[in-house]
């Protein structure tokens, strides 16, 4: 799988919020919220024009946004996550929308994103690709994205010391059917 390298800077002044991002206010479809309950942070929306170029083996759709949430109920070491798809424009914009879960009121601020080719086991944040860190003797599973805590200052999982892992489970339009690993180096 070709990877695609996020390029992560924090937001400052007036930017488009349907935009590529990690953390603050969320774009959603009409209803997405309330699919989710309050242990539920957002963690990354992208809108999937921006990385139509990128993603040469149409791995994922190019259109629409794809939704990054994670349920945080079992702590930071019992993470779950929530994976949603959406094909249309988003119409709600849901400030702040991590002000109200314990522990991660802080995640309020944006990180924008832009898009870049790396090679497949590249460090840092990507999508697709290989995971860069895999000491198993398995090969490794088919990977979604890559989140290193160390690659921006975030504030969100400092205490990792490794990467947090996206993996698919079923088909690659199976964005119900997502798991999560944390890889401790």
């Amino acid at each position: 799988m070709s990877a695609i390298r996020l390029k992560v800077k924090k937001a400052r002044g007036k930017y488009d919020k349907g935009c590529s991002k990690f953390f603050g206010s969320p774009t959603l479809p009409d209803g997405l919220e309330n699919e989710l309950d309050n242990d539920t942070i957002f963690f990354l929306q992208i809108r999937l024009q921006d990385i139509k170029d990128l993603d040469e083996e149409n791995i994922l759709p190019h259109e629409g946004y794809l939704y990054f949430f994670i349920d945080t109920a079992g702590g930071d070491y019992d993470l779950k996550p929530i994976v949603k798809y959406y094909k249309g424009e988003p119409t709600t914009l849901i400030d702040e929308f991590n002000s109200i879960v314990d522990g991660y009121e802080h995640l309020t601020k944006e990180y924008l994103v832009e898009f870049e080719r790396c090679e497949d086991d590249e460090t840092g944040n990507k999508l697709l690709g290989v995971p860069s860190d895999w000491n198993y003797m398995e090969e490794p599973r088919r990977m979604l994205f890559q989140y290193d805590p160390l690659d921006v200052d975030m504030r969100f999982l400092t205490s990792l010391d490794g990467l947090l892992y996206f993996f698919f489970e079923g088909k690659n339009d199976d964005f119900d059917n997502i798991s999560l690993m944390e890889e401790y180096s």
